[in-house]
């Protein structure tokens, strides 16, 4: 016997600890499986915020390369690397006012705003004279943000009327960024138009858990010190507005993580749990409709059931539960406070197809392979990847072009007769929309069908965008040819079909976002038409009413101009233009450029016809 306690005597030793923590890893699971607190519903607004630090600890690739993402940048404060502009004493002027932008104390970035008198030396009061506090944006333009009181209290931030073109590298006044026409000339309201308050606009969509803060004064509260900062111009309310982080950040997407983080504190319950964790949404593997209405918050301006509510503590809204529970997204017959006015259609084509940006949302629900958001159907996550390797337009990896319809439609190759020379985007999410000073995709995923806009001038059409020098007649006509299907045309052709190609007729009486997206259309690479035939049919749009419209064609025609075989004097000469000057500088280079040029695509009276119909709609729309 003691031979074999001798023997039995190590092995407690060698085994005995590993038995005791297995029965005490078995007891900790079978406390924690019986414990309802660990599994009962928890309340995830409650739990609050953790930030997107916190995340970084048990996700840390995803949320490097979230932090390479233009979403982490949408707002930050402005300083160091995060102001991309120089502010180093850069000016530009426009609608006879000079923004200045310098450095302030302690190096913040400062601008100064200043009327011009008519030779244009600066004359007058200061129109702004602000530190900049925020930055918005840093993909195509940035914007900045500085604390104003207007009558909002000490907290009023006002989005600035200057903006910095990353492209260009060039300020740009706001009012160019938008589809209005030109302003009159030291008119200061025209110049502060875009002028926007943060607190109840930009803060909603371009931040985590915001919350407008918005005050009724009537209430009889305001903030310390408001009355002093604004003696008779205090408005009706005043704001303490705050937000759970800057910039678009993990919470965004997946709510509150102070619950979920709390529960996974427990070894315990993560390994029971296994994969996922009702106290925090996973957009990924939640339904289409769900999943998109986490990007649908921001991607698809909707109206709010409770507006009060939304400017007092924010939209309230979780992902993973319904968007619609709390608003309604924006269409085209949409109505507000029973009115039968519909105040947003322009913002749509007679189809009701989105042409803005930030109207995504709507076009995947218009879509029919969304399928009402039911498994199976198309989600925003089907083809972007928050948390890729591409922070571009966030396409999914292995999902760019055809590769995005291949998971769900057998490709043929012999498909619409155009080889690898068009992809399933080019001719079912045509760039008919835009945003932020550019054509882009739309998001509806529709067949293209020119027979139904022929005759019709108020809507443009996937297959004369690439076949920039045919009519719709024409691109009818060629869809049974293709294997194609297509309605016949309801209407005949209007007489000016026969004076030029759809897209030059849009160029010159097209509305203003018509005439963007023609503009932009003669960019595009592939073109059937010579650059030095496209090159005159873009010199008379540098006269346009629309400032928006003149930055385009100022780009077009110096894209095209590099176009082989490449014209550098027309570079050269083009670097003399400036779509944001006044017109007496800006003409000169026109009429010069006209007669390098040579003639436009159209005679006068063609040109008059057209150019009168662009008043027919008259758009204040977009950025």
């Amino acid at each position: 016997m003691s031979g074999l306690s001798g023997l039995r005597r190590p092995a407690l030793w060698l085994f005995g600890p590993a038995l005791l923590w297995s029965a005490a890893v078995c007891a900790g699971l079978a406390w924690t499986a019986a414990d309802p607190a660990a599994w009962a519903e928890i309340d995830r607004k409650a739990a609050g915020l953790a930030g997107s630090q916190r995340c970084a600890a048990c996700h840390p690739a995803e949320v490097e390369r979230w932090r390479a993402s233009y979403h982490r940048t949408m707002t930050q404060p402005a300083s160091g690397a995060a102001v991309l502009a120089p502010f180093a004493g850069e000016s530009i002027d426009h609608l006879g006012f000079r923004a200045t932008m310098t450095r302030g104390v302690g190096g913040l970035p400062h601008l100064k705003v200043t009327p011009l008198d008519d030779e244009g030396r600066p004359s007058g009061p200061a129109l702004l004279d602000v530190d900049v506090s925020l930055t918005v944006g840093s993909h195509r333009y940035q914007q900045y943000v500085a604390r104003i009181d207007r009558g909002g209290g000490p907290g009023e931030m006002w989005r600035l009327p200057v903006a910095w073109h990353l492209g260009e590298r060039r300020w740009i006044p706001m009012n160019a960024a938008f589809l209005e026409p030109e302003g009159q000339r030291g008119a200061a309201d025209d110049y502060l138009r875009h002028l926007s308050r943060w607190n109840d606009n930009c803060i909603l969509c371009h931040n985590t858990e915001p919350v407008p803060g918005q005050r009724d004064r009537a209430d009889g509260a305001g903030p310390p010190g408001h009355v002093e900062l604004s003696p008779g111009t205090a408005g009706p309310h005043w704001f303490a507005s705050r937000v759970g982080e800057f910039g678009v950040a993990c919470e965004a997407c997946h709510g509150p993580a102070g619950g979920h983080i709390e529960r996974q504190s427990s070894p315990a319950r993560r390994l029971l749990a296994g994969a996922g964790d009702p106290a925090i949404a996973h957009p990924g593997r939640l339904l289409p409709r769900a999943e998109s209405d986490v990007c649908g918050r921001c991607h698809g301006n909707r109206i709010a059931a409770d507006v009060a509510t939304v400017l007092r503590a924010g939209d309230g809204f979780l992902p993973g539960t319904e968007l619609a529970a709390g608003s309604r997204p924006i269409y085209a017959d949409s109505r507000i406070g029973g009115s039968d006015e519909t105040p947003f259609a322009p913002r749509f084509w007679p189809d009701g197809t989105p042409r803005l940006s930030a109207y995504e949302y709507q076009g995947l629900l218009q879509s029919p392979c969304h399928l009402e958001g039911a498994a199976g159907g198309l989600g925003c996550n089907h083809c972007h990847d928050m948390h890729g390797d591409r922070p571009n337009m966030q396409v999914r990896a292995g999902r760019d072009g055809a590769a995005a319809c291949a998971g769900c439609h057998t490709l043929d190759p012999a498909h619409g007769g155009h080889g690898a020379a068009v992809d399933c985007q080019g001719c079912h999410m045509p760039r008919i929309t835009y945003g932020l000073l550019e054509g882009m995709i739309s998001h509806r995923i529709s067949s293209p069908d020119p027979a139904r806009w022929v005759g019709r001038h108020d809507q443009p059409d996937a297959c004369t965008q690439c076949h920039v020098d045919r009519s719709r007649a024409w691109a009818a006509a060629q869809l049974p040819a293709l294997g194609l299907k297509g309605l016949p045309p309801t209407t005949s052709a209007a007489p000016e079909e026969a004076w030029a190609s759809r897209v030059v007729l849009d160029v010159y009486g097209g509305d203003p976002v018509q005439r963007v997206l023609a503009i932009h259309a003669l960019t595009r690479p592939g073109l059937p038409v010579a650059p030095q035939v496209r090159r005159p049919w873009l010199v008379d749009a540098l006269e346009d009413e629309y400032p928006a419209v003149r930055w385009f064609a100022w780009r077009a025609l110096r894209s095209v101009a590099a176009e082989a075989p490449a014209d550098a004097a027309l570079t050269a000469a083009l670097a003399s233009y400036d779509p944001h000057a006044e017109a007496a500088l800006r003409l000169p280079v026109v009429d010069a450029l006209r007669a390098r040029l040579g003639p436009g695509p159209l005679g006068q009276e063609q040109r008059a016809a057209l150019e009168e119909r662009q008043a027919e709609v008259m758009l204040w729309i977009g950025e």
